[in-house]
């Protein structure tokens, strides 16, 4: 049997057609086909049902899916462990990250440093993810994941402080409670048209900031003019609480909802480029490097 046309028969079933297949492996979608067509006939076995618009997979092809698919990917990763070239590899990695999220910046400055010859590039985050149409590799989103052929991480919750100047605080007074935030001027992360509420012990006590942006930079400027209280992750502002420049009032639960996940296409279809970096990250967030903006849940 020919392991590759394997290989491409297990691609078409994931991506749910040929082209989806050609564009994943890089390749004509002709060759794809002829490949598949050539294993059905080595194998005297119709795997597929073709139609204009759909594929379906007959009984063979579903008995032949389950186990070729974890036959590739346990070899492939056979491969990837005897592969004593890692630190030569060359090529690119391409990732799509939630905006702000710098716990993987030096996450990303280690991977480089360790792996000279890959380059890398970063887009934020638009809010779906779709490997093929955007040409990325892996993606860390906070929003839910609907594809089933995705692998998906959960990497940990965000969190949340409340912080404001001394300044400010000196010509408004330091609320002890969150019910006296209604006499504050209020900065907020929120998108536009977006009603907002910060919660404190189960409670959410709605709120109607001064200032709004989905920018958690440009909140934390406004806090460091003395523009009123904002409600940032505290890894935005370490330096500013250490220092001073901001003062920490209340911890409020709004980010224990937002859960970030390392997104990733089936480990079969991952290049060693790719694999090698999601293996460097995960064992990054074990080694708990990158924690201090989130609180990480126990890996799978």
């Amino acid at each position: 049997m020919d392991y590759n046309a394997a290989k491409i028969y297990v691609a078409v079933v994931n991506q749910g057609s040929f082209s989806g297949a050609a564009k994943a492996l890089k390749m004509p979608v002709s060759t794809v086909s002829r490949k598949v067509s050539e294993l059905e006939e080595s194998m005297e076995l119709r795997l597929l049902e073709r139609s204009t618009r759909h594929l379906r997979l007959t009984e063979p092809g579903e008995v032949f899916y389950e186990f070729a698919e974890r036959s590739i990917a346990e070899a492939e990763a056979g491969l990837l462990a005897l592969d004593k070239n890692q630190q030569n590899l060359e090529g690119t990695l391409r990732l799509s990250i939630v905006t702000n999220f710098e716990p993987l910046w030096p996450i990303l400055r280690g991977f480089q440093e360790q792996y000279p010859n890959i380059n890398v590039e970063v887009r934020n985050y638009l809010g779906s993810v779709d490997f093929v149409a955007d040409g990325v590799d892996a993606a860390v989103v906070t929003a839910p994941v609907s594809n089933p052929n995705y692998v998906v991480r959960e990497i940990g919750n965000a969190d949340r402080v409340l912080v404001a100047t001394q300044e400010y605080l000196n010509r408004h007074g330091t609320p002890t409670h969150p019910d006296e935030l209604v006499d504050h001027s209020c900065l907020s992360i929120g998108n536009v048209n977006q009603e907002v509420s910060w919660t404190f012990d189960g409670v959410a006590y709605p709120i109607t900031p001064k200032f709004k942006a989905n920018n958690i930079r440009l909140v934390k400027y406004f806090a460091l003019q003395n523009m009123g209280v904002a409600n940032i992750p505290p890894t935005m502002c370490r330096t500013e609480l250490e220092n001073g420049q901001l003062i920490e009032l209340f911890k409020p639960e709004d980010g224990n909802n937002i859960t970030f996940k390392l997104v990733y296409p089936s480990r079969r279809l991952l290049s060693s480029i790719t694999r090698t970096f999601i293996d460097y990250f995960l064992k990054s967030i074990e080694n708990k490097k990158a924690t201090d903006w989130y609180r990480t849940v126990d890996m799978p």
